[in-house]
């Protein structure tokens, strides 16, 4: 049996872990948002494990980051990674080798894929036709990195100047401080105070007080909230105001609601 852990927020990533594990096929999906935080993850009851995740600042999510630190020493046989993003991977397969390796885990082999940005407060959307050749690409390379991962290849990471001396320090702090960067976040009079935003947010920081959402300061800063909101009533600052927003056209809204509660 396989097994793929996935962090997503507006779909990318969890687009790219149903069509990698139907192609694997015998493969467990399991989102990194609703597993329980407290208890520990054993992996040696799989025979291959793919860690998938988006890139945030060149570097690695938060919420992935600590799921890794509850990973069971030496508990994984292969384990591999694959990342989304929507230019550069940055250090992010370097920072979780570093990771994996102090649970006593080899990173086996890295994959990227390059996908629509949804960081929407830093880059306009893209166009329907560039989406589509940005799917296709991606479908692609899904079928070379399965075919590796069939194989069990291994191969060591290439580094790459800056990221493989500087990249790590500065996606990390980046990557903290990107925690309370909600305080930004505000809301316009179109919302109806449907509570989507607080049922999807993966670090559970979204409340809703007197039928408007809240942040907490503990932002994974995925814009899973901005994106999702089905009024647009959610902003970042003001840049949000005249950009569209941006989900995976294949992964819906119920698709990313916690099972569990926190």
């Amino acid at each position: 049996m396989n097994r793929i852990y996935y962090f997503s927020s507006t779909g990318n990533t969890l687009a790219a872990a149903r069509e990698f594990a139907a192609k694997l096929g015998d493969t467990e999906l399991l989102s990194i948002a609703d597993l329980d935080r407290a208890g520990e993850v054993d992996l040696s009851d799989a025979d291959t494990v793919g860690i998938f995740f988006p890139v945030y600042c060149f570097g690695l999510p938060g919420i992935v980051q600590k799921f890794i630190s509850r990973i069971v020493k030496g508990s994984g046989k292969y384990v591999y990674s694959l990342c989304t993003c929507g230019g550069m991977k940055g250090s992010a397969a370097y920072i979780l080798e570093a990771l994996l390796k102090e649970r006593d885990i080899k990173l086996a082999i890295s994959f990227s894929l390059t996908m629509p940005s949804n960081y929407i407060p830093r880059s306009i959307p893209v166009s329907e036709n560039r989406m589509e050749k940005l799917f296709a690409k991606a479908s692609r390379d899904i079928v070379y990195a399965v075919r590796a991962v069939k194989k069990r290849k291994t191969e060591a990471l290439l580094h790459v100047f800056p990221f493989d001396v500087f990249g790590d320090a500065v996606a990390q702090k980046a990557v903290a401080f990107l925690s309370n960067y909600d305080r930004y976040f505000w809301v316009t009079d179109k919302c109806d105070s449907c509570g989507l935003c607080e049922k999807i947010c993966p670090d559970s920081n979204i409340i809703m007080m007197n039928g408007i959402p809240t942040w907490h300061g503990h932002c994974e800063h995925c814009l899973g909230c901005l994106q999702w909101c089905p009024k647009e009533a959610i902003q970042f600052r003001k840049v949000t105001l005249k950009y569209k927003r941006y989900h995976h056209p294949a992964v819906k809204a119920e698709d990313m609601i916690l099972k569990i509660c926190r």
